[in-house]
């Protein structure tokens, strides 16, 4: 009996392994074909609160959160996780007097581990859409502020192969280096 749950432990390392460098490969992979080379770095709310990074790539951009998973549709409790997307500019809204709103729209990985007996690891794949407003636009400060939603469906839910709709949602400021 031992034997069979150090086997099913192995399973759940390799699972979480997988996902990490799912996340983490996109961002080696293309970081030498930027074109605005830009970084930042904030704080999120929502889908893992805590920190969130911005790497800039020209024509998109890659996005990513770590920190407490709090808010998410098929999660049980507290516990850690991260996530990362691509992220595109579909539209940009004019406000008037030289203020824009871009509409983004997206495509990427969420994962988390919920701490407890048992822990449990999470995997979704999320297709996320929201508004951003950048206050470079007004001041000499770099900061962006962001609201997403971000459905999608979780591929694995507390260790169980499990497809389902899946529901996230992101609200943030990003300082840009």
């Amino acid at each position: 009996m031992e034997n069979e749950e150090n086997q099913i432990m192995k399973k759940k390392i390799m699972l979480l392994a997988l996902a990490l460098v799912m996340l983490v490969t996109p961002l080696f992979a293309i970081g030498g074909t930027s074109e605005d080379n830009s970084v930042g770095v904030g704080v999120n709310f929502g889908n893992n609160t805590g920190v969130a990074l911005r790497f800039g790539f020209g024509d998109f951009d890659v996005l990513a959160n770590v920190g407490l998973s709090t808010f998410s549709l098929n999660s049980s409790g507290f516990g850690f996780g991260g996530d990362a997307a691509f992220n595109w500019n579909l539209y940009t809204i004019d406000g008037g007097r030289g203020l824009e709103f871009p509409l983004t729209i997206g495509a990427g990985l969420s994962t988390s581990v919920h701490f407890g007996d048992p822990t449990t690891f999470n995997l979704a794949v999320l297709f996320p859409f929201g508004i951003e407003y950048d206050f470079a636009q007004i001041s000499d400060v770099p900061i962006t502020v962001y609201f997403r939603l971000a459905p999608g469906f979780s591929l694995i839910t507390a260790n169980d192969l499990n497809v389902k709709f899946e529901l996230g949602a992101y609200l943030g400021a990003i300082w840009t280096f």
